[in-house]
């Protein structure tokens, strides 16, 4: 019964995403891209670098992270957050123009009926879009806190996890960009130099 439960609140959950996130993204990159197509030449290129900079931040992000996990890696906890805040503000402002822009050429293109119900659409899209990506997206931007420190001669990385009680894992160096992305099994803490634990 258990199983089943499960299978259905992941089918659920699941079904939610298309309908508050993926849908919505595909609706409002559909509106950019008529917009790009409507706007005169100086208004184009500005909202053309802001999606293509949206377009890349988020391969870099997402793309870059599927690529360091079939090598065994994972974005460091700072490049993970702070490439998300930079995704965030970018789409914020990528949505924004693309709602103000498109309510334009609907007004010009359709009925005002259709073009009323058309923004009140995209403008939906928009703050679903954002409100569900900003949650899912916290939670996956969400690493641990990191301290280089040594273990048994070797630079290692010493992740602090807070839910409710404190947890540490050790990772693998890798640079000041990546770790590894699987916790070291069975460490020793009495192994650690220059760990700091936060026993609260």
């Amino acid at each position: 019964m258990g199983g089943v439960l499960d299978y259905l609140l992941t089918q659920m959950w699941g079904g939610l995403l298309v309908v508050l996130l993926w849908l919505p993204l595909l609706e409002l990159a559909a509106v950019c891209v008529v917009a790009l197509n409507e706007l005169e030449p100086s208004r184009r290129r500005g909202l053309f670098a802001l999606f293509f900079t949206l377009l890349t931040l988020t391969a870099v992000l997402f793309g870059g992270a599927a690529v360091l996990g079939r090598r065994g890696l994972a974005w460091r906890t700072w490049v993970q957050e702070g490439l998300s805040v930079i995704l965030w503000l970018v789409g914020l402002v990528t949505g924004i123009l693309t709602v103000a822009y498109g309510k334009r050429w609907m007004a010009q293109r359709w009925a005002p009926k259709r073009a009323e119900l058309g923004m009140t659409v995209t403008l939906f899209c928009l703050v679903s879009a954002m409100f569900v990506g900003t949650v899912m997206g916290g939670l996956w931007a969400m690493g641990p806190g990191e301290q280089v420190v040594a273990y048994k001669g070797q630079k290692m990385i010493l992740g602090t996890w807070t839910w409710m009680e404190k947890s540490y894992s050790l990772y693998e160096y890798h640079g000041p960009l990546v770790r590894g992305d699987v916790p070291v099994p069975d460490w020793d803490s009495s192994w650690l130099e220059g760990a700091y634990f936060d026993i609260g």
